[in-house]
């Protein structure tokens, strides 16, 4: 740890904390000493998280008291994990739908809004708290630190930073969290030959200690590093998010850049939810903060993760479907940490799309920019040619001029000058066979 990732954690922090009366620091300090529980006494607290939360839903939340009557379940009903299963599973489609009434009646403090990037196809809205934030922020922090990757520590970000315009007040607050982080976010949502030539001149100038990034423009910048003989000196890890990590992908990102890859399961639902450890074997649940179940639990093979937000009191999630498959693992960690593992995730894989010059944009930049278009309910993207895409929504309301514009402009912006964008609104978005809806569609797909 560097002396100034010391100073960060253990003053800097702690003074904005007290200033502010934030709980970062006070569950952050918890989660490093919970990781080493026994299984048994983890789950046990879950269990006491759990049952204040459920007293809390049934009470102050009328959407789940409705909802849970509805199927003839009180309170008093749920007195075992079994009987905990019991409770019908929340939708994506019930949280747009019923966003209010999800809302606590008696919830007196600051709910902040937040929105998925819809990698389903169906974006989501919501509302998180500030209590929520500290926990979501300790745990991610605790899994990061997993790698060595600890806060003040140089870190460089290949992510996709917010879409659209953003007023000078709003920029100069990001540089100077990200200056305070020590961090280099770089966007990857245009992936041409200069913008990586630019990213690895940025990059060897920052120095960074770890690379986390996007898995499809991880794969993207060590190709283009391997390339032209670049290399990131003094690199300790590289952790992967987004996207799934298949074996031969982290055997070549290892292989390239030399240095051990972590692979992290979270969402903007709630943020971190999973991170290898340095044993990398299955990926340990945050689960002082997360409770992680599959669907269909008797079930040979990846089944559907339910997902429950233990302190997130002002718009609960109880056994939310996430839309991701995958499967647990309960054997224990050689690692020693008593938290539970996912085996295996089958996230969503969105299609690469191309722009004419050569250009390639992930398959989330869609995701990412229509989360915030609150008219669009549902979304499919497909790639006609190199300069005609073809964007299918279903409509919840008109969208308005602002929404248009918004639209237009990024997609040139991305893409480049040229490219046609056909909006059609439809009734629906089909399904494929497996029940799961096709997001992006590349070219010959």
């Amino acid at each position: 740890m560097s002396l100034y990732s010391r100073v960060l954690e253990a003053v800097l922090l702690p003074i904005y904390n007290a200033v502010n009366g934030r709980d970062y620091v006070r569950h952050r300090v918890f989660l490093e000493r919970s990781q080493w529980w026994p299984a048994e006494r983890i789950r046990d607290f879950q269990w006491q998280e759990l049952q204040r939360l459920l007293k809390h839903a049934f009470q102050e939340v009328p959407y789940y008291r409705r909802k849970y009557a509805t199927v003839g379940i009180s309170l008093g009903d749920v007195r075992t994990w079994d009987d905990f299963r019991n409770l019908p599973p929340l939708t994506r489609q019930e949280v747009n739908t019923h966003r209010q009434e999800l809302c606590s009646t008696s919830y007196s403090g600051r709910l902040l809004p937040d929105s998925t990037g819809g990698s389903s196809g169906v974006p989501t809205r919501f509302f998180i708290t500030v209590e929520s934030f500290d926990w979501r922020d300790a745990a991610a922090q605790r899994a990061y630190a997993w790698s060595g990757c600890l806060l003040g520590e140089r870190t460089l970000y290949l992510w996709g930073p917010p879409v659209g315009p953003q007023t000078a007040s709003q920029i100069n607050k990001d540089r100077l969290y990200h200056w305070l982080r020590r961090e280099l976010v770089l966007s990857t949502f245009r992936q041409t030959d200069q913008f990586w030539e630019e990213s690895w001149r940025q990059g060897a100038a920052f120095r960074p200690l770890f690379l986390v990034g996007i898995v499809s423009s991880l794969e993207r910048f060590i190709r283009y590093g391997q390339m032209h003989g670049l290399v990131l000196p003094g690199l300790r890890a590289v952790l992967a998010a987004a996207e799934p990590v298949h074996d031969s992908l982290r055997r070549h990102i290892e292989d390239a850049l030399r240095v051990p890859l972590f692979n992290t399961y979270g969402s903007r639902e709630f943020r971190s939810i999973a991170a290898e450890c340095e044993v990398h074997q299955g990926l340990h649940v945050n689960a002082e903060n997360i409770l992680v179940e599959t669907k269909n639990p008797s079930t040979d093979g990846p089944s559907e993760f339910l997902v429950t937000d233990l302190h997130n009191y002002g718009m609960p999630f109880i056994r939310y479907e996430i839309g991701d498959e995958g499967e647990l693992d309960s054997k224990p960690c050689p690692c020693g940490r008593g938290l539970p593992k996912i085996g295996t995730i089958e996230g969503r894989t969105l299609d690469i799309l191309r722009g004419k010059d050569g250009r390639t944009v992930p398959g989330l930049f869609f995701p990412q920019l229509l989360k915030d278009i609150t008219e669009i309910s549902e979304f499919q993207v497909e790639q006609k040619s190199l300069d005609e895409l073809v964007l299918s929504v279903v409509l919840a309301a008109p969208m308005s001029e602002r929404s248009q514009e918004l639209l237009r402009s990024q997609v040139v912006k991305v893409f480049g000058e040229g490219t046609r964008l056909e909006v059609q609104q439809v009734p629906s978005i089909p399904l494929r066979t497996s029940g799961k809806r096709r997001v992006t569609i590349g070219l010959g797909r």
